[in-house]
């Protein structure tokens, strides 16, 4: 991997639990550099989806405390 790649990583706390939980991009890392912008993107996206997910997580949580309001009016 090249040094690059390596300080961008090590700076993003967050960028390198990504990187630990989704190993098989250091193959492709390792392989080319230019691979780096496709991890970005991954890494983006997986972060929008778990953004989303705790936002659907909160909204249902949130409908089963009123539903369970209305049962007791």
């Amino acid at each position: 991997m090249s040094p690059e790649i390596l300080v961008k990583i090590s700076n993003d706390q967050k960028l390198h639990t990504y990187l630990k939980n989704n190993s098989y991009w250091y193959k492709y890392l390792n392989r080319d550099k230019n691979n780096y912008k496709n991890f970005y993107n991954a890494y983006k996206s997986n972060n929008r989806n778990e953004r989303v997910q705790k936002a659907t997580g909160v909204v249902d949580t949130l409908d089963t405390v009123n539903t369970i309001f209305k049962m007791f009016n």
